[in-house]
């Protein structure tokens, strides 16, 4: 049989989004400020008026700033929001995005990566931690930023040797975050599948930022094949 191309999408809305490590004095100046706020400052910290004094200067994030993309030295996402629907095309090689034929399916959510953070003050932490003040080692100052955006987003191809798409062969991960929660990986028949941008193209829809603690040690990385085991099993037995 002739092989078949399907077009795999998570919906029309997501965005790109980071988490980074930021100076503490950057924290305990916008904890408990407002998001609008935060996002104006990051969008035009390069108009700040020089000839104050520099304790009269807004701290920057941290020391060599550019821009808000920049700081995700613990994450970074570029996805569509998990619950926005998932869509497939049967396509052909020369009109690789048409919709002439799609169906929204459900597939698999094999597991679940969290990056969440405390949106406290170093003070609240210190008394959270009263009882356990080692464990505030384990903490540092974060800022998370999302860019959300309406439009096309990325899209997944899975090739069939001439066999029908098989919803439950496909199976996803999310990224759960203080701002959203992201697709994060995508696998059709335990093979991984890669995000294709070629046809994106979206609006934006609005900024959003928050700062605090996060404790690394709670943060979920990547999974390795040896840790994916576990869950494959789980798979196999739905």
């Amino acid at each position: 049989m002739s092989k078949r191309i399907f077009r795999i999408e998570f919906g029309n809305m997501g965005g790109e989004l980071v988490i980074g490590k930021v100076d503490e004095q950057f924290v305990e100046n916008w904890i408990g400020k407002s998001s609008d706020e935060l996002v104006e400052y990051l969008h035009n910290w390069d108009f700040r008026d020089t000839s104050q004094p520099n304790d009269e200067f807004t701290p920057l994030p941290k020391e060599n700033f550019n821009a808000w993309n920049e700081l995700d030295d613990i994450e970074h996402a570029n996805n569509c929001y998990s619950d926005a629907g998932i869509f497939v095309n049967e396509v052909k090689e020369d009109d690789l995005y048409s919709r002439d034929n799609e169906q929204k399916i459900d597939a698999y959510h094999l597991y679940d990566r969290e990056a969440y953070f405390d949106e406290i003050s170093k003070s609240d932490l210190e008394e959270n931690l009263k009882d356990n003040i080692k464990g505030l080692e384990s903490y540092v100052p974060v800022i998370t930023f999302m860019s959300t955006e309406k439009g096309e987003l990325g899209c997944y191809f899975v090739e069939t040797d001439g066999e029908d798409f098989d919803p439950k062969k496909l199976a996803y991960s999310t990224l759960e975050t203080n701002l959203s929660s992201l697709i994060d990986k995508v696998w059709y028949n335990k093979k991984e599948l890669y995000i294709n941008f070629d046809n994106s193209g979206s609006t934006g829809k609005g900024d959003y930022a928050r700062v605090g603690y996060m404790n690394i040690k709670w943060h979920d990385k990547n999974k390795s094949e040896e840790d994916l085991k576990e869950f494959w099993d789980s798979y196999d037995n739905q």
